[in-house]
């Protein structure tokens, strides 16, 4: 029979139990991933869990007897975190309040308080609070969020990007439908009066129709990412040269003279084809908003390393509230030209999206009557 234990021997067992189970609960609360805090109604921490310094970089000892809502809260969440307490306190509620603490280092670390009112336990006289670090959560939270605004962004370019299309393209090919017809008409009644006009509209229109189709297919290869940022190193010159070859025709028809004031050797590094794109564009939009007999200057300068191109016209100018509207797609403010040409809506929006590509800018300046002046920026080659 099992000798029976004496009173001391039991004694000794029970604090032995007491204290095994202590260093089990005190190991949880250290290895714990939460936070046990435990804080007057006044704000003073008494107890912080050890887990505190994984969390905080702070010891235990740094964040106790200190009013830590004053010192280590950020100021934009004082207000709602004392709320918060002050609920648990009135028995109102059990936190969940989400706020940002200091780090030792210096960084913000976002946490979620939840607890129980336990002032009136003799034993604890405290608020306990169960404090979690959510700040990959909330990192997590910002990114879905920058997501569905840029999702959003996308779903109304491409809203606009097709409203685009139904309306511009649908007016130049219903001009060359209808007159092509009439022009059918004429030929086959031997009645070539008039015809000539008719080719032009014909011309005019193909050529808009041209502009928007091929704006759009930039464009959208630009939105979908199937178009490479490819930069080179070219001479800017030989480029605009080509560029004024495609336009002189155009220029010519309103005997607009079109001055080149570029130097003779101007070497930049970027993509060849979008500043092709941006000078198409820029100088196609002077032609358009210049009367006849008037003149487009193409000039540059060199500001801290970057290459500024300007493209300056002599035309109608821009109003204020136009100057406000451009480059922007929720806008797609278009306008028609000293002969009534009509614009895409698309080229400038196409030269801001380039530039940016090549890490420049595009602006402009301009007043009613006074002519407008382009300029964007490229980067400079030291070769």
């Amino acid at each position: 029979m099992p000798k029976k234990p004496t009173y001391k021997e039991l004694e000794f067992r029970i604090k032995e139990l007491q204290l095994e189970s202590e260093e089990r609960f005190r190991q949880l609360i250290k290895n714990s991933f939460d936070m046990i805090v435990l804080i007057g109604a006044d704000g003073i921490q008494h107890y912080v869990s050890e887990s505190c310094e994984k969390i905080l970089g702070y010891k235990p000892e740094e964040l106790t007897n200190i009013p830590v809502i004053e010192k280590m809260i950020h100021p934009d969440d004082r207000e709602k975190t004392m709320q918060g307490l002050l609920e648990i306190v009135a028995k109102k509620g059990v936190g969940g309040v989400q706020y940002r603490h200091r780090h030792k280092n210096g960084s913000w670390v976002y946490l979620e308080a939840f607890g129980t009112n336990q002032l009136d336990n003799p034993a604890v006289q405290s608020v306990v609070l169960n404090v979690r670090d959510i700040t990959e959560r909330k990192h997590i939270e910002q990114v879905l969020k920058e997501s569905e605004a840029r999702l959003s962004e996308m779903n109304a370019t491409k809203d606009k990007f097709f409203s685009i299309i139904a309306h511009d393209l649908k007016s130049p090919f219903n001009s060359i439908l209808g007159f092509s017809e009439l022009l059918a008409e004429q030929v086959q009644k031997g009645d070539y009066n008039g015809i000539e006009k008719y080719a032009s509209v014909i011309q005019h229109s193909s050529g808009r129709a041209m502009e928007l189709l091929t704006n759009l297919l930039e464009w959208a290869r630009s939105q979908t990412g199937r178009m490479e940022f490819q930069p080179e190193f070219f001479e800017l010159n030989v480029l605009v040269k080509e560029v004024l070859a495609l336009l002189e025709n155009v220029a010519q028809q309103k005997s607009i003279t079109i001055i080149n004031n570029l130097p003779g050797i101007l070497p930049v590094f970027a993509d060849r084809k979008m500043v092709g794109t941006i000078l198409r564009n820029l100088i196609s939009n002077g032609i358009k908003f210049t009367h006849r007999g008037g003149e487009i200057r193409i000039s540059s300068q060199e500001n801290d390393g970057k290459m500024v191109v300007s493209v300056s016209d002599s035309g109608v100018g821009i109003s204020r509230e136009v100057l406000e509207k451009l480059f922007r797609i929720e806008e797609n403010y278009t306008t028609a030209g000293t002969k009534n040409e009509k614009g895409t809506g698309l080229g400038l929006l196409l030269c801001k999206e380039f530039v940016e590509m090549h890490g420049g800018k595009i602006w402009v300046e301009s007043e009613v009557g006074n002519g407008s002046t382009f300029r964007f920026s490229l980067q400079v080659s030291t070769d």
